[in-house]
C-alpha cells in the first residue's frame, strides 16, 4: 500500500512538471497535448526520479554513451546518434532520417505521455529537435515562444533546425525563429506594416 501511495505521489509530481502546452491537439494521432521537458544529459540524469518520464528521446554523438540514464523499455526510448555540428557535410551531422524517426516516435505517443528530450553535451540538439516537434502543431513563431517558455537559454542547433524546417515544408520560417535564441525575454516578432500615403 505504501508503494502505491508513493507511486501516486510521483505521478502527481510528474503531472505538475509536464504541463501540457496545448489544451487539445487534434492533429496528433492520440491527441498528445505536448507534455515535455527538454534538458541536457546531466540534468536528465540528476532529475530522473522526480521527472519520471514515460518516454525518452536521447541524442548523442557516435562514440559516446549514455551514463546512468532512465531505464525504459526500448519502445519508449528513441536513441538518436548525431553530433552537435552545424556543417551537414560532417560525418556525424544529423541526417533527415533522424527527424523522420523522431516524428514517427512522437506520433506513437499516448495522450498521457510525459516526454523527456535530452542530449549529451549541451542542449543545442535537444532544443532544435523540440522546436521541430512543436512546429508540427503550431506556427513557427508560436513554437519558438513555447520553446522559450521551456528553455529561455536555448540555442537550437542550426543544422537540426534546418532539417526540421525542411521536413515540415516551412521554407526557412522555423530556421528564422531559431536565430532569435538565446533570449532572456521573448518578444513577439515585429510584423512588417505598409503605410499608404
Amino acid at each position: 500500500m505504501a508503494l502505491a501511495v508513493e507511486r501516486r505521489a510521483a505521478e502527481r509530481q510528474a503531472d505538475a512538471l509536464y504541463t501540457p502546452l496545448l489544451d487539445t491537439n487534434p492533429p496528433h494521432p492520440n491527441g498528445w497535448p505536448i507534455r515535455l521537458i527538454v534538458a541536457s544529459q546531466t540534468e536528465a540524469r540528476h532529475n530522473r526520479a522526480p521527472w519520471a518520464p514515460s518516454h525518452l528521446i536521447s541524442i548523442r554523438a557516435p562514440g559516446t554513451k549514455l551514463l546512468s540514464m532512465i531505464d525504459l523499455p526500448a519502445e519508449r526510448h528513441l536513441e538518436l546518434l548525431f553530433g552537435d555540428v552545424t556543417d551537414p557535410d560532417e560525418p556525424d551531422a544529423a541526417r533527415p532520417d533522424a527527424i523522420e524517426r523522431t516524428f514517427a516516435f512522437i506520433d506513437g505517443l499516448p495522450e498521457d505521455a510525459h516526454l523527456l528530450i535530452h542530449c549529451l553535451r549541451g542542449i543545442g540538439r535537444s532544443t532544435a529537435l523540440t522546436l521541430g516537434i512543436l512546429a508540427r502543431y503550431m506556427e513557427p513563431e508560436e513554437a519558438a515562444a513555447a520553446l522559450h517558455g521551456l528553455r529561455p537559454e536555448a540555442k537550437p542547433n542550426r543544422h537540426v533546425t534546418g532539417l526540421c524546417d525542411t521536413a515540415l515544408g516551412l521554407k526557412g520560417r522555423l530556421a528564422k525563429q531559431a536565430l532569435r535564441f538565446p533570449a532572456k525575454v521573448w518578444k513577439p516578432a515585429k510584423r512588417s506594416t505598409s503605410s499608404s500615403g
